[in-house]
């Protein structure tokens, strides 16, 4: 089967290795990377379908920080619970909006997102929240509509935990906790996508969960050996980039 991939299928592989690199080291970058990349050579439903399994996989890898998949869920679970329950009411509405907007508004609404996160982070009116429960619960309902459309979650929900001072590894936990609410309702409501897919594209999806595992791995090495301050700038260069090239596709096929 593999001598039936093309280039491609190769360079999708290639930026699944990265995004599970950058997955480890900022507890996100997976989702954004990989249906950034498959959207350039399938369809956006295509492309948001094929990440969830893997994503679904290495989110529950990355809710072992510091802790067990168990302890962090429940411990996270009890104090971030406003986030987590709008976040799964956006959810189920982003999807929505997936089936039924043009994928060229969707790209561009993408790469907007993005870019006005890293300009939160870089100009004099840095955005400080508080961590009241109302806050949580519309930052979370944001979160929860953009994943649910772009697989872009961690936009609206980094602005929050950067905005609260959170430490690094509260943010890895909290991130893929939504990131996993958001998984699960695309995986149900996907399905018949899926369920479609090619011999080929079920391969690939099969060759991207196993190389993925072992490169979140090494990203979450690497995360340790990071201070908080040059885990920021990683975040914020990565999404920049990723914006920059979802705003450039988004308008390129208007």
């Amino acid at each position: 089967m593999l001598s039936q991939f093309d280039n491609n299928d190769w360079i999708i592989i290639v930026f699944f290795v990265l995004g599970a690199l950058l997955h480890g080291i900022t507890g996100f970058g997976y989702p954004i990377v990989g249906t950034a990349i498959i959207a350039s050579f399938y369809e956006l439903k295509v492309a948001v379908a094929m990440v969830v399994v893997p994503c679904i996989v290495l989110n529950l890898i990355m809710l072992r920080t510091g802790g067990t998949i168990i302890g962090n869920t429940l411990k996270y679970g009890k104090e971030y619970f406003w986030l987590f329950l709008t976040s799964f009411i956006g959810g189920i509405i982003g999807v929505k909006l997936l089936l039924l907007f043009p994928e060229s508004y969707l790209k561009i609404f993408l790469g907007v997102t993005l870019i006005f996160y890293v300009i939160t982070q870089y100009t004099k009116y840095r955005i400080k929240f508080k961590k009241d429960n109302l806050t949580m619960a519309i930052f979370g309902f944001i979160a929860g509509v953009i994943g649910g459309v772009t697989n872009a979650i961690v936009a609206f929900l980094m602005v929050y935990l950067l905005g609260t001072d959170r430490t690094k590894h509260e943010m890895v936990i909290v991130n893929n906790i939504s990131i996993l609410i958001t998984k699960i309702i695309q995986i149900v409501m996907l399905a018949p996508v899926i369920i479609g897919f090619s011999n080929k594209q079920m391969w690939l999806l099969g060759i991207v969960i196993f190389i993925s595992l072992f490169f979140v791995y090494i990203g979450s090495y690497i995360r340790n050996k990071l201070s908080q301050e040059i885990f920021n700038h990683a975040i914020a260069v990565m999404l920049l980039a990723l914006g920059v090239y979802a705003l450039w596709q988004g308008i390129r096929i208007l």
